[in-house]
């Protein structure tokens, strides 16, 4: 190497060697027994972080993947809380949760599924364009991430929005211990520019370049407020993790020699010394800090239900001339006339368009014209679920308060990965570091002839998520109580549920004469739809677009045989409180559970377990649900879901 290196080449060796001295103390540390778990470490790769962050400012975003502690250490210089992360210690960056893949600082967050994080750093570009910042968000991704779909939606959304993210490619050649060669077709440059993007293309062997180019592509993302991709070629020295290496021998040492921190550090140079005994001490401190501090021994483990005691008030429902889905546009017209930090984003949500001047407004036309009554706070994305999800996690992160709208609740499956390894599991495994008050609304429910992948009720797959609030919203609750708490109360994300059916009915319609309505005291209330002053004999407990078919059934069978049903309608149906069926189901004994979707470990199940882990002795139980695929025909479907004929025949074999 140039012994006459300048004050910026200096800094960067500098700082690549306290992150391959890290890394290094790491390994020691797990093979004495001093931590657990996996490391991943960057050694071949150092230089890269300190480069990138050189040039960013102590506002922009950083986020990276499994191999991150080298992109911490140059973005936070935190090597102190770092080491007591990966260590399990209560003074860790995350307490101790995260440990060596989930790294948080005030700007700055990692995890480890590959890709994930590229559209939420997206969502964090658009908080701070819309707040005319000029920061930017830097999301390191590796070869390996080039195979998943998500990173190719987020490369889409933030050219079409012209966002200030600069993606860094770390191409290593291996994803794991897969070669890069055996598992790419065509070429890097290509799909990046394809997308719009500019490219950009260095690598670690010769810092001079790698400085000048990623200066080059951060400062142009800044100054146009546009989105670019570094492509670094570079060699991961060390195995993937610990020690799962196939790689052949002579190929690692043939980078090993040409590596430019490993020639710095055989020059054994005065630069070099000063800066090994500067780096030995930060970490020589850092592990003696964390050895001293105490290990989480707990975290804690909520209950899969509640049992809250509550209150219900007799209510009277002043019946509306206005749809459902008008009154939730009404909602939202009202809350985003205040709130200027309310931004809905979905497809096909725009009132109209240059391209599509005809009016829309949503498929059951739910957002209408607020993208004319509030431009730019209404947006039209591509068929991007996952994407669209990472984005509004990033939004909330940046204080925003994101309503994502998926089109149908069919389509929440490609959400899935988006909202469990994300934005519902950020606060927790962040330690409360950061909250993300996400809203995702969605129409589910049949009974209107769409058929297998247009009609279903698939909440059974969301509700056991931890960190997800899951709502449903019925007729008999004015929509403007759900959503005007949700936006004003709620820090974590939730995912709305709109039944299809619903939208079409006027709110408080049906209730059967001789029935009245109660609500309960709880912040997003249950309601009871009973016989006054009369003592029950079957509870029933439904939600969604049945209830038109249980309120029919429950009818006919106090007309024909006087068997005295009450209904109970849950808003919440993740961790169900069974507070509010207890006292019912305590005088019946009897309870009947009515779900759209399938039956099988889903909403009534664990609702029936709370209910006997407080031992009630059920003399009856039956469960109506739909375990089947729904047809296209409307009489078959009609047929198959939960309705008013079998809902009358459940209430008599109960009775």
């Amino acid at each position: 190497m140039n012994t006459k290196l300048s004050n910026s080449t200096k800094n960067i060796l500098s700082k690549a060697l306290l992150i391959r001295k890290v890394e290094n103390a790491l390994l020691k540390l797990y093979a004495d027994g001093d931590l657990h778990g996996t490391v991943h470490t960057c050694v071949g790769q150092e230089l890269i972080g300190p480069t990138v962050c050189g040039h960013l400012n102590k506002k922009d975003f950083v986020f990276t993947n499994h191999r991150g502690h080298g992109h911490y250490i140059a973005h936070t210089d935190d090597v102190k809380g770092l080491i007591a992360e990966i260590m399990g210690r209560e003074t860790g960056l995350a307490g101790g949760i995260g440990g060596s893949q989930h790294l948080v600082n005030k700007r700055f967050l990692s995890n480890g599924i590959q890709g994930g994080m590229t559209p939420i750093a997206l969502g964090i570009a658009m908080g701070g364009k819309i707040n005319g910042e000029n920061n930017i968000s830097c999301v390191f991704i590796g070869d390996g991430t080039l195979g998943e779909g998500v990173l190719y939606e987020a490369l889409n959304l933030c050219a079409i929005w012209k966002l200030s993210v600069i993606f860094v490619l770390e191409n290593n050649g291996y994803a794991q211990s897969t070669s890069f060669r055996q598992v790419f077709a065509g070429d890097i440059e290509s799909r990046v520019t394809g997308f719009g993007l500019k490219y950009y293309k260095t690598d670690t062997w010769n810092i001079d370049d790698l400085n000048s180019t990623l200066s080059q592509a951060i400062n142009t993302v800044r100054s146009e407020g546009a989105p670019a991709l570094v492509e670094i070629k570079t060699y991961r020295l060390n195995s993937h993790s610990k020690g799962d290496d196939n790689r052949r021998s002579e190929e690692v040492e043939m980078y090993r020699k040409k590596d430019v921190l490993t020639k710095f550090i055989d020059e054994n140079s005065e630069h070099y010394k000063n800066s090994a005994v500067v780096a030995d001490k930060i970490i020589n401190d850092a592990i003696k800090f964390a050895k001293a501090s105490p290990m989480l021994t707990s975290v804690e483990n909520p209950s899969s239900y509640n049992n809250q005691t509550v209150q219900y008030i007799r209510i009277n429902i002043e019946k509306s001339e206005k749809r459902y889905n008008e009154l939730i546009y009404q909602v939202f017209d009202h809350s985003m006339k205040k709130d200027p930090d309310i931004i809905l984003i979905g497809e096909d949500i725009e009132y109209k368009t240059a391209h599509t001047p005809q009016k829309y407004g949503g498929a059951f036309k739910v957002t209408k014209d607020l993208s004319e009554k509030y431009p730019g706070r209404v947006l039209n994305t591509p068929i991007s679920e996952a994407a669209i999800i990472g984005t509004g996690t990033g939004l909330a992160l940046s204080g925003k308060k994101p309503v994502i709208e998926i089109m149908f609740g069919d389509f929440m499956t490609l959400c899935f990965d988006q909202i469990y390894q994300h934005a519902a599991k950020f606060k927790k495994m962040y330690n409360g570091a950061v909250s993300v008050p996400l809203i995702i609304r969605t129409p589910m429910g049949g009974r209107r002839g769409y058929g297998p992948t247009h009609s279903q009720s698939i909440e059974k797959f969301f509700i056991g998520i931890p960190g997800l609030l899951v709502v449903v919203l019925n007729k008999f609750l004015d929509p403007a109580i759900i959503y005007t708490k949700l936006l004003n109360k709620i820090d974590q994300p939730v995912l709305v549920i709109e039944n299809k059916v619903l939208y079409t009915q006027t709110f408080g319609e049906g209730i059967p004469v001789g029935f009245d309505l109660f609500s309960s005291d709880e912040l997003f209330p249950t309601i009871k739809i009973k016989i006054p002053n009369v003592q029950p004999q079957l509870s029933i407990v439904c939600y969604g677009g049945v209830i038109d078919d249980v309120l029919a059934a429950t009818a006919k069978a106090f007309d024909e045989h006087e068997f005295i049903c009450e209904i109970i309608v849950p808003s919440v149906i993740s961790t169900p409180n069974v507070g509010p069926i207890l006292e019912s189901v305590n005088v019946t004994h009897k309870l009947l559970t009515i779900e759209e979707g399938p039956g099988g470990a889903a909403y009534g199940s664990e609702l029936v377990s709370g209910i006997i882990e407080q031992g009630v002795n059920l003399d009856r139980l039956i469960r109506l649900s739909n375990n089947g695929i729904i047809p296209s025909s409307i009489k078959a479907e009609n047929e198959l879901l939960p309705n008013k004929a079998s809902i009358y025949k459940a209430i008599e074999t109960a009775m």
